[in-house]
């Protein structure tokens, strides 16, 4: 089991730029801080999301024992059964949301903060 491609935002892409070169680590990697972000600190699920100048997110970024988790995750976060392309759905919510939630660390962060520490 794995993610299928999904499409992040343009505005998405240039803040998983950004924090791929802030925590200094592979584009996978932040995206599965996102989600798990997205997951643990959004309540409310923004649906609006921009549909111009979408980035593939590409099939196999998360898989097995780590999708299985995030399926199980979102399910419980969304309080229903959820069929593959709604769980696809809500995953690529809780990434953008949580890009946007980890930005906003990035940004209101002081000189002498880690941003992984406060990612935590």
């Amino acid at each position: 089991m794995a993610n299928k491609r999904m499409l992040l935002s343009a505005e998405g892409k240039e803040i998983l730029d950004t924090l791929t070169a802030a925590l200094e680590l592979d584009r996978p990697t932040v995206v599965h801080i996102a989600l798990a972000k997205g997951i643990a600190e959004n309540d409310l699920l923004n649906e609006q999301l921009d549909t111009r100048n979408r980035w593939t997110i590409p099939d196999n970024i998360i898989k097995e024992k780590d999708f299985l988790l995030f399926k199980h995750l979102i399910i419980q976060k969304a309080d229903r059964i959820l069929n593959d392309d709604e769980l696809h759905k809500y995953m690529i919510i809780l990434i953008e949301n949580g890009l946007r939630i980890m930005k906003n660390l990035n940004d209101n962060k002081t000189s002498m903060q880690d941003l992984r520490l406060l990612i935590l």
